[in-house]
Order: structure tokens, then C-alpha cells, then sequence
């Protein structure tokens, strides 16, 4: 039964080939004379065999890959991703059976929160540039570069314990096949772009994806920091000991405001046209008679301008009567700059030895400038507003590099050893997040009449920077032992996981004084780099003093490691019934310390001891999985386990971040504690000979102490923390379906050329959580946050039978998700279903070239959260359309 792995032509690809020819051959059977469509004088059934044969392939193996797993898990491959025609693996995995889109980066799988799933990349696991998510954002790995993507939803020994929804894991390009290059660029236009693009004077290297140096914090503020203590002038005074008068450090004040780049009035230019283009070049060479060596190499570039429009509502009062306490009407751009880079290499040794390296880099920056029109209390029904500037500009980076092998020793009874190294780094830069805010008066035809800085809300500019760093290895053995027709395999592994963090922001705020010198306020009705200009404040016109406004919870600094060791039993009983079993060690350490402004740990104002900002904690999760196949076509998956999810370094560390959707502030707390989880699946799956297929299944988690976003009660406006709720579960069911529409013709009919793809999931949550001194919730049963009682996906797919046209229509909804809880009387906050609907069209004039049109929300739908039946937040994407050619041989 056992024979030796063969890494050019596996057991899997054999299967999938298998399984294609006999879908391919049933098929053709009834048009077994169709005429050569490229010759119409002559007959050729083997070219029939061929057409009929593309039909369905790329589900068709993500179906067998699925099918030959021990657990509980979803496949798609990179067939099926450039068929939907989605550009990155966060829009990908939103057509895979339970899973969300959030923000278009994070995926909820099966109703639960990102901090619910986990990511690696080829098996390893990499950190995450973006500080305010748990998971690394997904929208940062392009399509062009995906293998396929494996999400797994019932846990076994030689995975991380940390996961309750899935375990998503994004396999980069192996080694080819044979030589290959393939390019193509395209374009894209949006329905919004027929607004006005939002700009600033800002870097001249933004399309090499990083600013220059022109919005990077000016050493001297650091300096005068470290030499005195502060930067305000009776900080500098008392810093250097009354070695320097007042208005000499009022000169030195003045002096470092002078050195922020200031030149950042908001414009507006016409939107240009999106870019994006790929290149890939891969070959492989004979070294010897038994040897194989190969490479893969690609690039992707991505350039646009994405204008949206939103609304922002905040809420007070409570069930009975609530009432808008803040409006904000926005118009904004984000401009997008995505860089990808890959390079795979792999050497193959007698077939029994293979090693391959990957080495991935990731680079995007998001600018996102905005402007809205605020009303609150004091404003709703009168001429008078804010209207508020808002410039945010981040740089993401991830680069890892991993190394990894796979050994067969036949001579040591069949062993097999696998082993990984793998060493990553992610930075989060945002050199300059900067905003201000005017006051504004409207007439009664709603024109603006005047306009002037309010200098009672200070401009204020952040400087932030994350790094995070990681180091992953692992090793696992194999040991198979056959029994007739019984083969048990035992394995056995280890794995080491290392991660540092350290994130650090500055906050400065451009306070203004012109009472004695410019009662009228004329200079404060100019545009911003003009009130700020080097000549106000050298003459001290302005009055202006600039200060530290940060906080004492800004900055942190983290480590964690993780040891684990697992073993499992796998035993094949005639390929009939198969059973699983195996347990996981996890010995796991943390420490996250807050620095204050003077560098010094930071204890919350008597609020925390040291020993709170340490976690030390182990544990053993077992997992078990039986397999009947019942038939030759359909078979019933059972799986039970335990599994954790850890609070995040950002949600125990007592630090500050915001919330890129809501603008909430939010506030980690180091009291979080580790939410234990009970698994169980259940599933049946039915697999046609000609590549239909439909499984049902259920699952029930029992999570203990699930973590929840929470508002806390605050004078400060909206603030959301993290707390453990008491309790929580989710339960549900999930059906998966792909059939050929020939049936509909009863016979030959061009219903052979379509087929028709889909999933839904049904479910169910409930979280118990009870009031505290800080936080009052209004339900205190209610469901998870983020949370979809159902989901659905349906896609329908022509295959011409000339092989020149492909379609692929596909439809995604989901139902209303709490977004965040609601308090002191208020509902909770509720995400309306996004109906997304999109069509991809290709055509292939040749066999090297195609020709592929996409349009995304076409329905036009927007984001939108609803609080007691009020629209409290809306975002509008638009309609995207892109065009692309590309070119292979």
C-alpha cells in the first residue's frame, strides 16, 4: 500500500488527473463527432476531449485536494481565483463556504471576528503590519503570486492551537513544470471617479511605494527631546538648568515648528486611471539523471486612486429616544501604491528529496486624504459647522524568507522527514497623519460664506512606527506501518515560534494664539500652509506654540515565544474507514510593557503592576477526525478538538490606536485572558464522476471567555476596549455545491458549457457578558460581534466550446453583523448585508494570449451600519471596472 512519494507527480496530482480524464470522457461520449471548430471540413475527437475537458478542471482539483484531507477544510486554487478574476487573497477567500469579507483585508470565518482565524504563509507563520487588526491583511497578497489557499476548519496536532474559525494558509508558486513567462498589464476606472481626487503637496516617490523623507518627523524634535526633556519652552527652559531665558526657548520652540512640513493644504485634480501589471518567469533544469532544479520568479505593481464618499453618526440617549450627538458628511481619496515581489527555488534529489526556499515581499502605501463636513450638538440646525481635514498616510511592509525540506528515506522503513525555517519582518510607517479643522458658516442656499481655523481644536500630527519581527521553525516525522490492508501512520513534531514588537507614535499639536495680534482672525481664513507659513511664525503672529500631545499610552514594546511538540495516529482501513487522532503541546510566554514619554515603563498610573503585563501559560489540545467513505462517491467527515484563541499584543497592551472604519479609539487591556474552545464537525460529501459535487456539514465551538470590543462609558467620545465576556457559542450548518448544467439541454446543447458553483452557511452565536464599573452594555445576551446568521455564495460559469470566452458571474451576501455593542441604553450597532455582485469576462484570441474584463459591485452597493434603525456609518466604493491583456508562452 505504501509507496514512495514521487514530489514531480504525487498521489494527489494522479488523483486529480484521474478524476478529470474520467469527467472528460464521459462528457465527450455524446459528441463524440463535433467538428474541429478551427477546421469545420474535418473531425477531430481528441480536440473534443480537450474542450469539453477545461470544462470545470480548477474546482474540479481543489475538490480533490479537499476530499484526500484528514480534517475539515476548503481549497482553492489559483484556477478558480483568476476565474472570479479577484486580485488578492482576501477577495478570493470570500467565495469558500462560511467566510467574510471585513474592511476588504480581513476574513470572519464561520460568524467569528478575524481574531478568530489564523494565517501562515507556505506553513509558516508571518506577522502582521497593520497594528489595529489581529491577523495580517490579506488585500497585501496579490493573486499573481498565489498557489492556491487552503482554509482549515477543525484542528489536528501539527497545527497551531491558536485558532477557532479557520486556519487560513497561502501557498506562493511552486516550482513550474517547464519554462514558462507570462506579463500583462491593465487598467481600471471606478464609478467614482468622476469626483474630484483629493490631494496635497506630499513625496515625489509615492509610486515607488514610500515617501522620500519630505513627511518624516525632523530630527530636531527628537534631539530637543532627549536634551531637555519636552519641546515646550518652559521645558526647555527648566531642561537646561536657566541656562536658556523664556523667550530665547520661545525662539527654539518656534524654531522646531518651523521644521514640520507644513506644506499640506488639501486640493483637488482630476482622477487619473488606475495601472496595474504582472510578470512571472519560471523554468527548471536537469542536473544528472536524477535531479531537478527550478525557479520562480514574479513581480506585481498596483497604482490608484479610489475616491469614496461616507458617513459618520454618533448616537446618545438611549432605547427609548436617541438622538444625533455627530454628524460627519466625507468626500475622500485613498491612493494606492502595492508592490509584490517572489522568488522560489527548489532542488529535487533521486525523488525522495526535496528542498525549496521562498522568499516574498510585500510593500503597500495607502494615502488617504478626506474632507467632511461636521455637525454636532451645538451645530445640527444652524449655519454653522466644522469642517474637518483629514490626511493619513501608512506604508506596510512584509518580507520573509523561508527554507523548507521534504526527505523519503525507503531504506529506514518509509520514513519521511519534514522540516521548515522561516524568518520574517513587517513594519508599519506612518511618517505623518496629520489633521485640522476649520469653522464654516453656510448660507440659506447652502453656499459656504466664511471660513476660519479653529483654533480651539489644535492641528495635530502623529508620527507612528511598528516594527515586527519573527521567527519560525518546525520539524515533523512520518513513520508509516502497514497491517494488510490497514496502513498506520505515526507522526510526531516540534515547533518553535519567536515574535518582538516594538511600536512607538509622537503626537504634536500646532497650538495658536492671535488674540494679541490679530483680533479679527484674518490670517486664520487663509489655507493651511499659508496661516502656517515660515513668515507667521518667525514673526510670531500667530502666537504659536507647538506641543507633545501624546500620552502615556502611545508606545509599547512586546515579546512572546512558543514551544510546542504534538504527535498523532493516522490509520487507513482499507481506504473505507479512516481515523485520526493526536494531541498538541503549547508552552507559551508573553510580556507587553508600556513606555511612557520619558521612556520608562509605564504602570497606568498605579492601575497595572509588572506582573500584569506577563502571560505565562500551557496546555494540551487534542484533536480527533473519523472518515467513512460510505460509497465511492461520497463519504462523512466527524472531527472533534480544543483549540484557543490568545488576546493579541494589541489587546492586552494598555496603548491607544483608532480604528481605521469607525475612527474609535480604542484601548487594549492587559486583564484579557486566553477564551478555551470546544470543537466539533460534522459533514458529508458527495463527489460526481464527472466533477459534481455537494457536501453538508455542522459545527457547534463552545468558547469560554470570548473577546469582545466593548464601548466604555467615557466624556472623551467614542472609545471601544476589550473585555472576556462570560461565556459565548456559535453553531450552525454549511452546504457546498458545483453541478454541470448539461441536464437542462437533454443532450448536446450549449447548457454543456455552463456550470453553476455555491455555498451558504446557516448559523447562530450568543455571547453572555455582564456590566462592570467601566462598561454598561445594553444587551448583555446578544450575538458575537461580527457575527452573520447566514452567508451565501453562488457563482454561475461558461466555458465556450471553442475555448475563445469565459464568464463568471458571481454573487456574495451576508446578513447583518454586530459591528460593536452598544451602551447605556443604546442598541447594539448593526452592519447591513453588502450585496456584492461581479462579472468577469475573458477572451482568449490564442493560445498565449488573453483578454480579461472585470466588473466589481455592480449592484452598487455601500457599506452601511445602523444603530435603532439610524444610519450611523456608510461608505460608498462604487462601481469598479478593469481591463486587462496578458501575454504567456
Amino acid at each position: 500500500m505504501k509507496t514512495k512519494p514521487s514530489f514531480t507527480l504525487n498521489k494527489l496530482s494522479l488523483a486529480v488527473a484521474s478524476a478529470v480524464s474520467a469527467a472528460t470522457l464521459l462528457t465527450a461520449l455524446p459528441v463524440y463527432s463535433q467538428q474541429d471548430p478551427y477546421d469545420p471540413g474535418e473531425d477531430f475527437p481528441i480536440e473534443v476531449i480537450e474542450v469539453t475537458g477545461r470544462l470545470r478542471t480548477s474546482a474540479s482539483e481543489a475538490m480533490e485536494e479537499r476530499r484526500e484531507q484528514v480534517a475539515v477544510a476548503d481549497i482553492m486554487g489559483s484556477e478558480q481565483i483568476a476565474r472570479t478574476g479577484d486580485s488578492d487573497a482576501a477577495a478570493a477567500l470570500r467565495r469558500i463556504t462560511g467566510l467574510t469579507l471585513k474592511d476588504g483585508k480581513f476574513i470572519y470565518v464561520r460568524g467569528l471576528g478575524e481574531r478568530y482565524s489564523s494565517t501562515s504563509l507556505n506553513g509558516a507563520i508571518v506577522p502582521s503590519p497593520d497594528p489595529t487588526r489581529n491577523v495580517v491583511p490579506l488585500d497585501m497578497f496579490p493573486a499573481s503570486i498565489i498557489e492556491s489557499l487552503s482554509v482549515q476548519k477543525s484542528s489536528t496536532a501539527d497545527m497551531p492551537a491558536a485558532f477557532g474559525g479557520g486556519h487560513v494558509d497561502i501557498r506562493t508558486k511552486s516550482i513550474p513544470a517547464d519554462l514558462f513567462f507570462k506579463v500583462s498589464v491593465g487598467g481600471r476606472y471606478n464609478s467614482n471617479d468622476s469626483q474630484d481626487t483629493f490631494s496635497y503637496n506630499g513625496g515625489s516617490d509615492e509610486w515607488q511605494g514610500k515617501d522620500d523623507g519630505t513627511r518624516a518627523m525632523p530630527n530636531s524634535i527628537p534631539q530637543t527631546f532627549n536634551q531637555f526633556g519636552g519641546i515646550s519652552p518652559v521645558d526647555i527652559v527648566t531642561g537646561s538648568n536657566g541656562q536658556i531665558d523664556f523667550q530665547s526657548a520661545k525662539q527654539m520652540n518656534r524654531d522646531l515648528a518651523s521644521d514640520i512640513y507644513r506644506d499640506m493644504t488639501v486640493t483637488t485634480e482630476s482622477t487619473d486611471p488606475g495601472f496595474r501589471g504582472n510578470i512571472a518567469l519560471g523554468n527548471n533544469w536537469d542536473i544528472g539523471e536524477e535531479s531537478i532544479f527550478g525557479v520562480i520568479a514574479a513581480a506585481s505593481y498596483k497604482q490608484q486612486a479610489e475616491n469614496y464618499t461616507k458617513l459618520d453618526v454618533e448616537l446618545d440617549g438611549d432605547e427609548q429616544q436617541a438622538q444625533v450627538e455627530n454628524s460627519k458628511n466625507v468626500q475622500g481619496t485613498d491612493s494606492i501604491v502595492q508592490i509584490s515581489g517572489m522568488l522560489n527555488m527548489g532542488f529535487e534529489f533521486n525523488d525522495d528529496h526535496k528542498i525549496e526556499t521562498f522568499t516574498t515581499y510585500l510593500r503597500d502605501i495607502s494615502d488617504d486624504v478626506s474632507v467632511a463636513i461636521e455637525e454636532t450638538l451645538d451645530t445640527l440646525g444652524e449655519p454653522n459647522a466644522y469642517q474637518v481635514y483629514d490626511i493619513d498616510y501608512e506604508e506596510r511592509t512584509l518580507i520573509s524568507n523561508q527554507i523548507k525540506g521534504q526527505h523519503f528515506f525507503e531504506l529506514l522503513w518509509d520514513l519521511e522527514l519534514n522540516w521548515m525555517y522561516s524568518d520574517a519582518r513587517s513594519e508599519r510607517y506612518a511618517p505623518n497623519e496629520l489633521s485640522y479643522t476649520y469653522n464654516v458658516v453656510f448660507d440659506d442656499a447652502g453656499s459656504m460664506t466664511s471660513r476660519n481655523l479653529n483654533t480651539q481644536d489644535a492641528p495635530k500630527y502623529v508620527y507612528s512606527k511598528l516594527e515586527d519581527d519573527t521567527t519560525n521553525y518546525g520539524w515533523d516525522i512520518s513513520f508509516p506501518i502497514e497491517f494488510d490492508t490497514t496502513l498506520v501512520t505515526l507522526k510526531g513534531g516540534y515547533e518553535y515560534f519567536e515574535r518582538t514588537r516594538e511600536s512607538y507614535a509622537t503626537r504634536l499639536s500646532l497650538d495658536v494664539d492671535l488674540s494679541p495680534t490679530d483680533p479679527n482672525g484674518d490670517i486664520l481664513q487663509q489655507e493651511f500652509d499659508q496661516i502656517f507659513s515660515d513668515a507667521n511664525i518667525d514673526s510670531d503672529v500667530l502666537g504659536l506654540e507647538l506641543k507633545d500631545a501624546s500620552t502615556d499610552t502611545e508606545d509599547y514594546v512586546a515579546a512572546e515565544k512558543l514551544d510546542a511538540g504534538f504527535v498523532s495516529v493516522d490509520v487507513d482501513f482499507d481506504d473505507v474507514w479512516r481515523f485520526y487522532a493526536g494531541v498538541r503541546y503549547e508552552d507559551f510566554r508573553r510580556v507587553t510593557l508600556p513606555i511612557s514619554p520619558e521612556g520608562e515603563i509605564s504602570d497606568e498610573g498605579g492601575r497595572y503592576d509588572l506582573s500584569d503585563y506577563a502571560i505565562a501559560e500551557d496546555g494540551w489540545f487534542p484533536s480527533m477526525s473519523l472518515t467513512w467513505k460510505d460509497s465511492d462517491t461520497t463519504q462523512w467527515r466527524l472531527a472533534m478538538s480544543k483549540t484557543l484563541v490568545r488576546p493579541d499584543l494589541r489587546e492586552v497592551s494598555p496603548v491607544r490606536f483608532q480604528d481605521p472604519v469607525t475612527g474609535f479609539d480604542f484601548f487594549g487591556n492587559p486583564e484579557l485572558e486566553s477564551s478555551d474552545i470546544y470543537n466539533l464537525d460534522l459533514r458529508w460529501e458527495w463527489y460526481g464522476e464527472t466533477g459534481n459535487n455537494l457536501s453538508v456539514g455542522g459545527f457547534y465551538k463552545d468558547i469560554d471567555a470570548p473577546i469582545e470590543p466593548i464601548q466604555r462609558i467615557s466624556e472623551a467620545g467614542r472609545q471601544l476596549k476589550f473585555y472576556n465576556a462570560d461565556s459565548g457559542y456559535v453553531y450552525g450548518i454549511e452546504t457546498e455545491f458545483l453541478q454541470e448544467l448539461g441536464f437542462i439541454g437533454g443532450g448536446e446543447s450549449i447548457w454543456d458549457s455552463f456550470f453553476v458553483a455555491g455555498n451558504v452557511t446557516l448559523s447562530d452565536s450568543e455571547i453572555e457578558i455582564s456590566p462592570n464599573g467601566e462598561i454598561d452594555p445594553t444587551n448583555t445576551s446578544r450575538r458575537m460581534t461580527g457575527h452573520s446568521a447566514w452567508v451565501t455564495n453562488v457563482q454561475l460559469s461558461f466555458d465556450s466550446p471553442d475555448e475563445y470566452h469565459s464568464a463568471t458571474l458571481v454573487y456574495n451576501v451576508f446578513g447583518e453583523r454586530i459591528a460593536y455593542g452598544g451602551r447605556g441604553g443604546l442598541d447594539d450597532v448593526f452592519e447591513q448585508p453588502f450585496q456584492s455582485l461581479d462579472l468577469t469576462y475573458s477572451f482568449f484570441p490564442s493560445e498565449s494570449m488573453a483578454i480579461k474584463l472585470k466588473a466589481k459591485n455592480i449592484l452598487g452597493e455601500e457599506t452601511e451600519y445602523q444603530q435603532q434603525g439610524i444610519k450611523v456609518y456608510a461608505k460608498d466604493p462604487g462601481t469598479e471596472y478593469t481591463l486587462q491583456f496578458s501575454y504567456q508562452y
